[in-house]
């Protein structure tokens, strides 16, 4: 089961926190006491690793108003309700087992005073009373089948399993809605299993190996074989056990004059880790229990074990295994120097390399942040106490993906959100470019600019945006230019050669855009068309051709002359070149309609920004 959307509601801050969303690698950042723990503490509790204590229970109500912190007088307040709900898409397998469709929507409830629900959504009869016919007394049953008209024409009238049968025969047929009711007992088999690594020194080696061989245990009992082999040890043992059940049932019917007493014994093998003893020892010395070692080798032992985490984890792990496993790392990097974080960091992009595994790691670390695309990042936040969740979807715009990074910025201290992701500077000359590119980007490659690295920049070719471009390449900054394709023919470019390279700046600063000539005229005939007859319709009401388009290419600025155009020929003409860019390249739908030789102006970007690093100044600089 892979998880991909989490929502909780009631506990501690997260008052109603929902669609948070959950990559194969996802990092949740944010201020002290925004949630991040919290979120994964929520996360526990859905999979039935923790209980929820009195201190988990929320002090805000769903509907807004704080709750008070003493009980109600009287009892008039409603029960508090702590819901985490999940969506997880299933493998074949799983699909199978549950006998239903992907993805399945799973929730765990805690009602406050009452208990804990692990229920899941599903097709169920319309009729609240054909849901759980097994909980109905056997009067029960006799009355609902003839509510709905059934009588019983096999079986014996005083068998509570005959009216079973017939009413779930019946409830097959009636009418379905979709809703929230109690899990089958083979979902809990196939829920992730939890591995929750936490960074301070309150993780000691032994909750780390208990984990990690926990996971691993539970990874050979649901092999099929191990499985027939527990299923085979059940059966055997309910019949042992069968004899002893029917005499307990036939005494209890007649001491207390029954007619029937229903005694039916489960039985389960569940294998367990019951202990685990560490001991270690160094330069010829006795073994000591960890227990007793000093807090600095328990930590390294710890931060060691996590590395041994991803291979134990990654073998048999491919395929179509049922279960899967979320590893949660809370704060790995405290008390870790630089070093050690990226250790940490590619411990992390192996363990969610694997098929069956997500990664979710809380963090403040910079170094972690800027190892993921910032997609995989969630930030959380917090107002007046409530915790709300910012992230980017893949339908966010360029603004919103700048708005994002400085919300996380200022989250984390800086006043800048240029530095978390930035490795490349990339100036456009104007409006056009910086409105269009971003867009375009981002429908080629799947993800926005700033997860390459490139901090986009319209400069306008003003002396200001050149003196400050001269400043940061002087500074050990890497800085690009993204010009027009005859700018080294066109002295009165912006970006023209001679006033790029007065500021210091050669062709090998250059990528070059146009086919031949500018942004506008990489686009094809047919694309143009489809846009004008969708957005710029012709005042004579013809339909603009190829040909329209076609015959404006070659000498002069053909995006100046299919402006003037549009503005002579349709009924509403775009305001300027950047509309009639921006729009059209909104109307794209698939990366295959990005022209090729824009897609090679952007990789050649990604490239420069891949090889962009640390920059140390000489001794003679």
């Amino acid at each position: 089961m892979q998880l991909v959307r989490l929502s909780v509601t009631n506990f501690r801050s997260l008052a109603d926190v929902s669609g948070v969303p959950i990559h194969k690698q996802t990092i949740l950042t944010g201020h002290n006491d925004c949630g991040k723990t919290a979120t994964l503490d929520a996360l526990a509790f859905l999979l039935g690793e923790r209980n929820i204590e009195d201190s988990d229970v929320s002090r805000f109500a769903v509907g807004g108003q704080e709750r008070s912190a003493l009980p109600a007088i009287g009892g008039d307040e409603e029960p508090r309700t702590v819901t985490v709900e999940a969506k997880f898409e299933l493998s074949a397998s799983e699909a199978d087992l549950l006998l239903t469709a992907s993805p399945a929507r799973v929730r765990r409830r805690y009602v406050e005073g009452d208990g804990t629900y692990f229920e899941w959504q599903s097709k169920v009869p319309e009729r609240q009373e054909l849901r759980n016919l097994s909980a109905l007394k056997l009067p029960e049953l006799r009355a609902l089948a003839a509510d709905v008209g059934l009588k019983l024409r096999d079986g014996q009238a005083n068998i509570k399993a005959s009216w079973c049968e017939l009413l779930e025969e019946y409830s097959a047929t009636a009418p379905q809605v979709v809703d929230w009711v109690q899990a089958p007992a083979q979902l809990k088999d196939v829920l992730p299993q939890l591995l929750y690594f936490k960074g301070d020194s309150a993780e000691s080696p032994d909750a780390v190996v208990r984990g990690i061989l926990a996971a691993k245990l539970r990874e050979y009992t649901l092999r099929e074989e191990t499985r027939q082999k527990i299923t085979d040890l059940e059966a055997e043992f309910s019949e042992r056990l069968k004899e002893d059940a029917a005499l307990l049932r036939k005494l209890v019917e007649d001491r207390c004059a029954l007619d029937e007493f229903k005694l039916e014994p489960q039985i389960q093998f569940k294998p367990t880790i019951s202990r685990v003893s560490l001991a270690a020892s160094a330069g010829g010395q006795h073994p000591v229990p960890l227990a007793a070692a000093g807090a600095g080798r328990s930590r390294r032992i710890t931060l060691a074990l996590w590395e041994a985490s991803q291979q134990l984890l990654s073998e048999g792990a491919e395929g179509d295994a049922a279960g899967g496993v979320i590893i949660v790392y809370d704060e790995p990097d405290t008390h870790l120097d630089y070093d050690h974080q990226r250790r940490i960091m590619e411990m992390i992009k192996v363990s969610a390399s694997t098929s069956n595994s997500t990664v979710i790691v809380a963090t403040h670390s910079l170094n972690l942040i800027d190892g993921v695309d910032i997609q995989d990042i969630v930030h959380l936040n917090s107002r007046d106490g409530r915790a709300f969740v910012q992230s980017l979807g893949n339908s966010d715009t360029d603004e919103q993906t700048r708005r994002f990074l400085s919300n996380m910025a200022a989250s984390l201290g800086f006043r800048n959100s240029v530095l978390l992701h930035e490795r490349c500077f990339v100036a456009v000359e104007g409006a056009t470019e910086y409105a269009a590119l971003p867009i375009l980007f981002k429908l080629a490659f799947g993800y926005p600019m700033q997860s390459a690295g490139i901090a986009l920049w319209a400069c306008g070719g003003n002396d200001g945006a050149l003196n400050f471009a001269k400043f940061l390449k002087e500074h050990k900054r890497t800085v690009v230019f993204m010009v027009d394709g005859d700018s080294p023919r066109d002295k009165q470019k912006e970006f023209s050669y001679d006033r790029l390279l007065r500021y210091g700046f050669t062709q090998e600063d250059c990528l070059f855009i146009g086919d031949p000539n500018e942004l506008e005229d990489v686009f094809g005939d047919d694309q143009w068309v489809d846009t004008m007859n969708e957005q710029w319709p012709r005042m004579d009401e013809r339909q603009w051709t190829p040909q329209d388009v076609r015959a404006l290419r070659g000498e002069g600025k053909f995006s100046k002359k299919l402006h003037g155009l549009l503005h002579e020929h349709a009924s509403q003409a775009p305001r300027s070149k950047e509309d009639m860019v921006v729009v059209l390249a909104q109307r794209l739908r698939a990366p295959s309609e990005v022209p090729e030789s824009l897609v090679k102006v952007f990789k050649d970007a990604i490239r420069t920004a891949s090889a962009a690093g640390p920059h140390y100044w000489d001794d003679d600089e």
